[in-house]
């Protein structure tokens, strides 16, 4: 728990520093939705990129990549085969072990659509739920 306690010191030192609640919160969606780019190595680049390219804060938009990290990263990529699977062909995926690299094509299309709904619907999620925390805090200063 230490670790969410010090993410969320870090988002409330921003607002001390002039950010408005919107500006943090777009900030973060935004890292959330680069973390779930399903290319291991890619978020940083992508984050500093974006938070350039759309005039935010790099720190806070790395800040919102950290949901994807090496631990939970497998259970992510999991989850969007999933979704994407269901998406795509109206059911979840048989899960079959083999050597043959002809499944990776059967795994690939799944991850990409599951990956871009719930970047959205997370992003979107983080989004409302940390500017309604950051807009309440404020009103309590």
């Amino acid at each position: 728990m230490k670790y969410f306690e010090k993410i969320k010191n870090y988002v409330i030192n921003f607002t001390k520093k002039g950010l408005t609640p919107h500006e943090i919160a777009k900030g973060l969606a935004i890292g959330v939705l680069v973390a779930f780019v399903p290319v291991m190595g890619t978020h940083t680049i992508l984050a500093i990129g974006l938070a350039s390219l759309l005039r935010l804060s790099p720190l806070i938009v790395l800040v919102g990549t950290q949901i994807s990290n090496p631990l939970s990263y497998p259970f992510q990529l999991f989850l969007c085969a999933e979704v994407g699977n269901l998406i795509l062909k109206g059911s979840f995926l048989e899960i079959t072990f083999s050597k043959n690299l002809n499944y990776i094509s059967h795994y690939l299309w799944p991850i990409l659509v599951g990956s871009v709904v719930l970047g959205i619907l997370s992003s979107g999620a983080s989004y409302a739920v940390i500017k309604f925390f950051l807009n309440r805090r404020k009103r309590q200063t």
